[in-house]
């Protein structure tokens, strides 16, 4: 829908500027192109001022970000500076420090490694006299009464549930 109203406005806004240039004189004509002209040479005049504009902007960030660049080059020129006066000025006790720490830590990881694998290999055991208690034979008395009630529990279940199902059996007076 937008299509066609937009194809119809251009054609009778077309037709409108034709009917319009036919009916002007010659003067008018002349005057209409020299204000187009006009108007296109300030438009071309505007651009060129902003690509300038642009260009002395992009040159500025540029110097800008070069100083900063070398700013910050020097900062980190200055503290490797700071560094190695402080590592000649500490000479040998500095990295002799760092040699130390670095083969202690070595010596722990291999040691730790060394337990790692002696341990690898272990199983457990469960013993249950180390765990229920040293008298096992206190226990299995005790298991053996258990057993014993619940076989008996177990027998007048069994007695009661066969006296329910001969009940169960019988017709109804």
């Amino acid at each position: 829908m937008s299509k066609k109203a937009f194809l119809v406005g251009l054609a009778l806004g077309g037709a409108v500027i034709a009917r319009i240039a036919m009916k002007m004189d010659d003067e008018k004509k002349a005057d209409l192109k020299q204000r187009a002209q006009q108007g296109l040479a300030d438009f071309k005049d505007r651009a060129i001022d902003y690509a300038f504009y642009a260009n002395d902007a992009a040159e500025d960030f540029k110097e800008e970000a070069g100083k900063q660049f070398a700013a910050a080059k020097d900062k980190v020129a200055d503290i490797a500076d700071q560094y190695q006066a402080a590592k000649d000025e500490g000479g040998d006790s500095f990295s002799s420090n760092l040699d130390e720490a670095t083969d202690s830590l070595r010596s722990e990881l291999a040691q730790v490694e060394a337990d790692d694998a002696d341990n690898a290999n272990d199983d457990i055991v469960i013993d249950s006299a180390a765990a229920f208690g040293a008298d096992d034979s206190a226990d299995s008395e005790a298991s053996t009464e258990d057993s014993a009630d619940e076989a008996e529990d177990s027998a007048a279940s069994d007695a009661s549930d066969t006296a329910t199902s001969a009940d169960d059996d019988q017709p109804e007076a």
